[in-house]
């Protein structure tokens, strides 16, 4: 338990650090929310999704994208540490909540490929701030 709030805790600034690294270098225009959301036809193939649970889920996503575009201008307007470090927490909180719900419409098999699916964005976010910070 302990190891793993440890690896929680590392994570987390690198992921905060991941994000706005993509918010300074990317335009605006260019910048797609990170692919840190999976669209409806990846996520519907992947986890083999009901009409009905598709139709749950939309809402959802088409929410989450909305908060993490709002989070990207938190960031940009952000004039201090502070105010980011208070944005991304935030931003932490509505991530935690985007995923029980999803979890909430999902099955156990489902649940499963999700969390991959959760990980396997975890691991490109990481990656992308690699990338950029071997540019820099």
């Amino acid at each position: 338990m302990k190891q793993t709030t440890r690896i929680r805790a590392g994570f987390l600034p690198c992921l905060g650090l991941a994000l706005f690294a993509g918010f300074a270098a990317l335009p605006a225009s260019a910048q797609n929310v990170w692919d840190t959301v999976p669209s409806m036809d990846v996520v519907r193939s992947r986890l083999s999704l009901t009409r009905e649970q598709e139709a749950r889920l939309v809402p959802i996503f088409e929410r989450r994208v909305a908060e993490l575009q709002k989070v990207r201008e938190q960031l940009a307007q952000a004039t201090s540490d502070q105010q980011k470090r208070t944005v991304m927490r935030d931003a932490k909180q509505g991530a935690v909540a985007f995923n029980s719900q999803v979890e909430g419409v999902l099955d156990a098999s489902q649940k499963s490929e999700w969390q991959e699916m959760r990980a396997e964005t975890r691991e490109k976010v990481k990656e992308r701030y690699e990338q950029q910070k071997d540019s820099q």
